[in-house]
């Protein structure tokens, strides 16, 4: 996380926009991969390892958490990402229903991440991190009211 003092707090911040989300990690990926190439990496780094805070709403809360908490690497929050997306966003609710897709799919999706990428396997304890003085930052997502603008929860792990 802080390589050096004083250097200021990195942010990543990730908009929502249902499918359009791809685009984000797309650019991302390419950030993280000319990363590499600068400072000679073996590997390709991990956003978590670089942004003292990664924090979305919506469909960029879901990245956050990727990459972020289950500190995915960008390879494999795309390939978890287009999975999620050609389940949840096929799965459209009624006219009078609120919000345009079901959010009872989204949740099982993320469940089913939280059980392949995360450490505890048991989706209930997974999502909360309790390691202290772990090396990376921390996920923030923001959860809105559809009809009021103003965060209704903010959710930190």
């Amino acid at each position: 996380m802080s390589e050096s003092p004083g250097r200021g707090l990195r942010l990543l911040s990730l908009d929502g926009g249902g499918i359009r989300g791809v685009s984000e990690l797309v650019i991302l990926h390419e950030i993280v991969i000319r990363v590499q190439a600068k400072r000679g990496l073996s590997k390709i780094p991990r956003p978590y390892k670089y942004f003292d805070l990664i924090g979305g709403t919506s469909t960029g809360g879901l990245i956050a958490i990727m990459l972020g908490r289950l500190r995915m690497s960008t390879a494999e929050a795309l390939t978890a990402y287009g999975q999620i997306s050609s389940i949840v966003f096929s799965a459209k609710k009624f006219f009078l229903q609120d919000g345009g897709f079901k959010a009872t799919v989204l949740e099982n999706a993320v469940q089913k991440i939280i059980m392949k990428y995360g450490e505890h396997h048991n989706k209930q304890e997974e999502i909360l991190d309790l390691r202290h003085g772990s090396n990376g930052g921390k996920t923030c997502v923001w959860i809105n009211d559809q009809w009021d603008w103003l965060p209704v929860i903010t959710l930190i792990v």
